[in-house]
């Protein structure tokens, strides 16, 4: 009986410690999947400031949608588009304050925050902040988003 109680402890410790190593593996995983996403993010906001379409050709899918804060929605060529017409000019769009959701081995619900600083058209100064979530799946090797909604924040209320 002693030599079963000790077999069973022995066996329930090896489990607890494989799955303590499987989880610091998939830590691991996660972090460095982390800082990828992280990139694209940043890469697909300075291509905005740059007025650059090659990042967002690359990071978003072919069935890429995007919904708006007024409930509009666009494709990806439309988001391209919008990119390559936008006359805004950017100091800065920053994005920053991410959460990462990981599902299975090839799915992230990247959520953040994106300040953005620059002038319109017209040379009028702007400073805006969002709330997103952007959805990336992982196919042949590389990340693409997949799915994002946009929430511009409204500016604080002036005090009375």
């Amino acid at each position: 009986m002693k030599h079963m109680i000790t077999a069973v402890l022995l066996v329930a410790m090896t489990s607890l410690l494989a799955l303590g190593q499987a989880s610091d593996k998939q830590k691991s995983r996660n972090a460095k999947i982390e800082q990828e996403l992280i990139k694209l993010e940043e890469e697909w906001h300075n291509a905005y400031v740059r007025h650059d379409a090659a990042p967002l050709e690359r990071i978003l899918a072919d069935e890429y949608i995007a919904i708006s804060s007024n409930g509009g929605s666009s494709n990806r060529a439309q988001t391209i588009a919008g990119l390559k017409a936008d006359t805004a000019t950017y100091e800065y769009s920053t994005p920053y304050d991410m959460d990462m959701r990981f599902y299975d081995d090839d799915t992230v619900v990247v959520i953040g925050r994106t300040k953005e600083k620059g002038r319109n058209q017209n040379g009028v100064e702007f400073t805006v902040e969002y709330r997103w979530t952007d959805v990336f799946v992982k196919r042949k090797g590389r990340w693409q988003c997949v799915a994002a909604q946009v929430a511009r924040v409204p500016p604080p209320k002036p005090k009375s």
